[in-house]
């Protein structure tokens, strides 16, 4: 039987180990990105710019017409990577009547559909990585979590148990030569909730 000072000390060597070989990965990583960057990185700036000046048009449309996400807002991120990372991010907001048990029949809930595209140098050469995320979000007053937290019926014949949260995630790696004008108003129509993306995750 292993003392437990053996026992602490093996798992720290098994710790540290593991963070070695993130370590190694992360390195590797890293290596193909500059190599990829040095390659096409003026190319992937005017892509960039082609993307900021169609999110500016639209945030300078009119009110009527940015409706129902009202908004895309335009970052760069940094990161470990040092991937030239960038995010463009739009949300709307949708008033629900939901079947919300026996007790409760019918009431209106409040939800929060956000979209994200983060678009970065990939390692692989001659490629940009795009990652969408979706994330669909119920709103819960407190005071329905109070009301329903005092009542053990209510409670029981719920179906409020369902998540409040729900986020999906796809990402693509798309050839630079393959990134057209075209393709970056697809990316504006999802952003802009005119558009399920289906064409984009691939």
């Amino acid at each position: 039987m292993s003392h437990w000072i053996e026992e602490a000390e093996h798992k720290t060597t098994a710790t540290n180990d593991n963070d070695s070989e993130e370590k190694k990965k992360l390195s590797v990583k890293k290596k193909n990105i500059e190599i990829n960057k040095s390659k096409i990185e003026l190319e992937y700036i005017k892509i960039i710019a082609q993307f900021q000046e169609l999110v500016d048009r639209i945030n300078d449309l009119p009110s009527k017409d940015r409706i129902p996400f009202g908004h895309i807002s335009y970052k760069q991120k940094s990161n470990k990577l040092n991937n030239d990372l960038y995010q463009l991010k739009s949300s709307k907001r949708v008033l629900k009547r939901e079947y919300s048990g026996i007790l409760s029949p019918y009431k209106s809930h409040h939800y929060k559909y956000t979209r994200t595209v983060f678009i970065s140098i990939s390692g692989n050469l001659g490629k940009i990585l795009f990652e969408y995320k979706e994330m669909k979000s119920k709103r819960v007053r407190l005071h329905d979590e109070k009301s329903e937290s005092k009542s053990y019926l209510k409670q029981l014949f719920s179906v409020s148990k369902r998540p409040t949260h729900l986020i999906t995630n796809e990402f693509s790696k798309i050839s630079i030569e393959g990134i057209t004008e075209k393709l970056i108003l697809k990316h504006m129509d999802w952003l802009a909730f005119k558009s399920n993306g289906t064409e984009l995750f691939k």
